[in-house]
């Protein structure tokens, strides 16, 4: 077996718009809408595809004024729609130019109590080597490379000590959402030390006439990848098999060329990421024993530290790819700045959306707003148009000036920059737009199949990771509705 990590580089940055942060204190009320929804609209559910519900509200950003709405107080599930509030938040908490810091640090001991390490004349640390991470939801290899080049320039050549990781700045999670397939790789672990966006790269080869025996070629432990039931190229059960060896039951007794590859999520972020780093150490002629978990003593000596791009950026790139991993991470660092116990998905979500949504709205206000965690990955959120509206709204420019468009290669009409979010029968899209008249508009679209969600969650396998013919069909029709409304509203306004 080989699992080799995700090399994909950073991108590069992209300047950023001067207007002022509006910040989370502006007005986020959308008042009643102004007039009756166009009479185009009245027939929309019989356009789309049976059984699908659409709501939305469009509505002026500054004031909040609704222009027109459906459906604008009926909860949907918001799928990644909702890294909106949580970009808003984060930006708030942290600030724009916040960095993320993975560092290098030396430990020693003295009277068996952790204190700084000594770095002898000769480059020997007299103690543990510690790569303690800092929440970087983009940290590379090259970035691995980068603290190990400092390292050597500070003089580091052996250590005598043991090789620590910390992850310890926020919890480590081993999933992202328990509603999706086992070896889906946007349902990655979370935490502090996360490296290639926690994905890797699963290869194998036949070792027989039944059963294609593989073994782990270094690159990762297996035990930091989510090694259970998988598909690909057909439904191989990947089972332990010996300390090193594992067992991938073929589809198909005698069957020949049983050969291939899957991205699948790593489960244990900190310990792939520090086996990583040990390797490459390595070949930088620095011997490190296996990594073991473990803290950074206060008093620790760095070596090197890597500062994040900063974190207007990192959103950015997030709004942009909508990977969840960044979202997850972004949002339990800001959400560790209310309350730095918080230890799980829901309930950093949670402090962040009461964080939001403090402020007086109109309709059905802010009840049943639910956001299960920060990626909108599973169907535990829920959010109504005119609540979505609220939460965009509330990250102002500072929010507004980092979504994505057409020149970011998205299939949005020209003028239109959007946060979109997919799943099985299910659609979103929320941002800005400016009119044929120049005039330029939020707005906020749902559209969800509740019942084929829901039947498919109640029939869910983890084993498998195919999406339902059936539901693409449906993607495919309510991408065509989604851009039928846009182009009315650009055209109308």
């Amino acid at each position: 077996m080989t699992v080799l990590p995700d090399l994909r580089r950073r991108l590069p940055a992209m300047p950023l718009g001067r207007r002022p942060f509006l910040g989370l204190l502006g007005i986020l009320a959308l008042p009643a809408v102004a007039r009756p929804s166009y009479s185009a609209t009245g027939n929309l559910e019989g356009e789309g595809p049976e059984g699908t519900a659409v709501g939305y509200i469009l509505f002026d950003p500054d004031s909040g004024r609704a222009v027109e709405a459906r459906a604008a107080d009926t909860p949907f599930i918001p799928a990644s729609v909702a890294k909106l509030p949580t970009a808003s938040a984060a930006l708030a908490l942290l600030g724009p130019d916040h960095r993320f810091a993975t560092r290098l640090l030396g430990g020693g001991l003295s009277g068996g109590q952790l204190s700084a390490g000594r770095l002898s004349a000769d480059g020997v640390l007299r103690g543990d080597l510690i790569l303690q991470g800092g929440g970087d939801p983009a940290l590379a290899t090259e970035g691995l490379l980068q603290l190990l080049d400092r390292a050597r320039a500070a003089g580091l050549r052996r250590v005598e000590g043991r090789f620590l990781f910390d992850a310890s700045l926020l919890p480590e999670l081993a999933e992202i959402d328990s509603g999706q397939p086992w070896a889906a790789p946007y349902n990655t672990g979370v935490g502090a030390l996360s490296l290639n966006y926690n994905r890797a790269l699963l290869s194998w080869g036949r070792g027989g006439p039944e059963a294609l025996t593989v073994a782990d070629a270094g690159r990762l432990p297996l035990d930091s990848v989510t090694v259970l039931p998988m598909a690909a190229g057909g439904r191989f059960p990947l089972l332990p098999d010996g300390a090193d060896r594992w067992r991938m039951t073929a589809p198909a007794a005698g069957a020949t060329g049983a050969t291939g590859a899957a991205w699948v999520p790593v489960a244990r972020p900190g310990l792939a990421a520090a086996t990583l780093f040990r390797r490459l150490a390595a070949e930088a002629g620095i011997a490190l024993p296996p990594p073991l978990p473990g803290r950074a003593p206060a008093a620790a000596m760095p070596f090197a530290t890597l500062d994040s791009l900063p974190l207007a950026e990192l959103v950015r790139g997030l709004l942009r790819h909508s990977n969840n991993l960044s979202a997850e991470t972004i949002g339990l660092a800001a959400a560790r700045r209310l309350d730095p116990a918080v230890a799980t998905l829901g309930r950093s979500a949670a402090l962040l959306q009461g964080l939001l949504a403090r402020q007086p709205l109109d309709g059905e206000g802010w009840s049943g707003l639910r956001l299960a965690n920060h990626s909108g990955l599973g169907t535990g959120s829920r959010a109504t148009p005119r609540q979505m509206a609220a939460l965009l709204r509330a990250g102002g420019p500072a929010l507004w000036d980092l979504l994505p468009g057409e020149e970011e290669g998205k299939a949005l009409p020209p003028g239109v920059r959007a946060k979109s979010g997919t799943l099985a029968y299910v659609k979103g899209l929320a941002g800005l737009l400016t009119a044929a008249s120049g005039r330029r508009l939020g707005f906020v679209l749902f559209i969800a199949d509740a019942g084929r969600r829901a039947a498919m969650d109640a029939a869910l396998d983890r084993r498998v990771t195919a999406i339902p013919s059936d539901a693409r069909v449906w993607a495919a029709d309510a991408r065509a509705l989604q851009s039928g409304i846009l182009e009315r509203w650009v055209l109308t306004y």
